[in-house]
């Protein structure tokens, strides 16, 4: 059964719990964290909080557009279960890939309902700053993502995967804007 989570700032979180979210992934044989600012690269954490500070600034030029990382904090124990970041524009590489919003579950936490809960806040969020919908894109192998996008109402843009060097990728729009009735 999902255990309840919500989503915080990565501002917001002690050093010592993001680094072990970290150790986490990459023990798993994990070598990216999507949704994460680039965390697997970084051994010191005061480079990578600087960049994510950096990344929430409007008018930054490491990405050329605003970023917001948060992790989903597991209500019951106060466990990391995940990460994600939002994008608040695209630019033209983003709108080739990468998209809006990136995730990732922990390898332990993944097939409990996790990212689909997370996408579902962030897809919250995102309307709350004026995002009418988003863009995002998968592996065309990531079956858990396709589904957790499904999940959550995303349409394919395109019937076929688009290539972006040696990777295939789908692109999905998912509306923010929810019917208020339901």
């Amino acid at each position: 059964m999902l255990k309840k989570i919500k989503l915080v700032n990565a501002k917001q979180i002690s050093e010592k719990a993001i680094m072990q979210f970290r150790n986490e992934f990459l023990s798993a044989g994990e070598h990216s964290i999507n949704g994460s600012r680039g965390l697997h690269n970084y051994d010191n954490y005061n480079d990578w909080i600087w960049l994510v500070k950096e990344c929430e600034k409007p008018d930054n030029h490491l990405l050329g557009v605003q970023a917001n990382t948060y992790f989903a904090i597991r209500e019951n124990d106060s466990k990391i279960v995940g990460c994600i970041e939002l994008r608040t524009s695209l630019n033209d590489e983003l709108r080739r890939i990468g998209g809006h919003i990136g995730y990732s579950v922990l390898p332990t936490e993944r097939r409990k309902g996790y990212a689909t809960e997370i996408l579902r806040l962030m897809l919250i969020e995102a309307e709350k700053i004026g995002l009418d919908k988003v863009l995002l894109t998968c592996d065309v192998d990531n079956m858990g993502s396709i589904m957790t996008i499904e999940d959550n109402g995303g349409i394919l843009e395109r019937q076929e995967p688009f290539t972006c060097g040696d990777e295939l990728y789908y692109k999905y729009w998912v509306n923010c804007v929810r019917d208020k009735e339901a």
